[in-house]
């Protein structure tokens, strides 16, 4: 196996095991590692299959949440046509565009971390949901991170654990089958890649069921301060990588 393909199982192993753990994180740790490796779009690609079968695997621990999903769902549908929207924008823009927006969204994801949101009123739950579900599906579409804005809007909506968790799966499920819909439907999704991913995939599940596993045990205090460092980090290189592109320098 090549040198390139090796770190790219790695970052799978790190982020799935990461996303088992926290129940969260995949592609907000995975995309931009694997960005560092290889391009965008080929990132996007590998990535979208391990997703999906964690989420549904993730959706399906315990009972199926029926009424949870009535609740949310004009922040489901919202963010299926906000993919299919932020997929277009990804292919027309520049790809220094993508990288700031990729660098802006870890930062997005830092900060909603320390907020203390308000709750949400019922009244205001079908229009809320459907503008940050959009605009979530806008933001994964663009840079194959989910979670800030549609995790924020979950927050707010004061949901128990289990809850939450179930509904995070079952926006970023939504989210890729869109994305996947989207990048075939425009040739953007190579099959050359596909061995590649359902290999990458059996290594992404093997490790987010360590994670699963080790979930209880993990400081999460310590943890996400050494992450929010990381993230930080790698947010301030897509931030040079995104101007140094726009400028055309190398």
């Amino acid at each position: 196996m090549p040198i390139t393909w090796v770190a790219v199982a790695g970052a799978f192993l790190f982020a799935s095991f990461i996303k088992g753990t926290t129940g969260m994180g995949f592609p907000l740790i995975a995309t931009p590692t694997l960005a560092l490796i290889l391009d965008i779009r080929t990132t996007y690609a590998l990535l979208i299959l391990p997703n999906i079968l964690m989420d549904v695997w993730q959706i399906g621990r315990d009972a199926l949440p029926w009424r949870l999903w009535r609740q949310i769902t004009p922040l489901l549908v919202a963010s299926a046509v906000g993919v299919v929207v932020g997929t277009r924008i990804m292919i027309a823009v520049p790809v220094g565009v993508i990288y700031l927006t990729l660098a802006g969204s870890i930062f997005l994801f830092l900060a909603s971390s320390r907020l203390r949101l308000g709750t949400i009123p019922d009244r205001w739950d079908v229009p809320l949901g459907s503008l940050a579900g959009f605009a979530s599906g806008v933001l994964t579409g663009m840079t194959n991170i989910i979670g800030p804005i549609g995790a924020m809007y979950l927050l707010a909506r004061r949901y128990q654990k289990r809850d939450f968790v179930k509904g995070v799966a079952s926006m970023f499920l939504t989210a890729k089958l869109s994305q996947l819909a989207a990048l075939s439907g425009w040739g953007l999704y190579p099959l050359r890649l596909l061995p590649w991913s359902a290999l990458l995939t059996g290594v992404a599940l093997g490790a987010f069921w360590v994670g699963l596993r080790t979930q209880d045990r993990v400081n999460q205090e310590g943890f996400g301060r050494i992450l929010g460092a990381m993230l930080a980090v790698m947010a301030l290189f897509f931030l040079y990588r995104g101007f140094s592109t726009g400028l055309g320098l190398r």
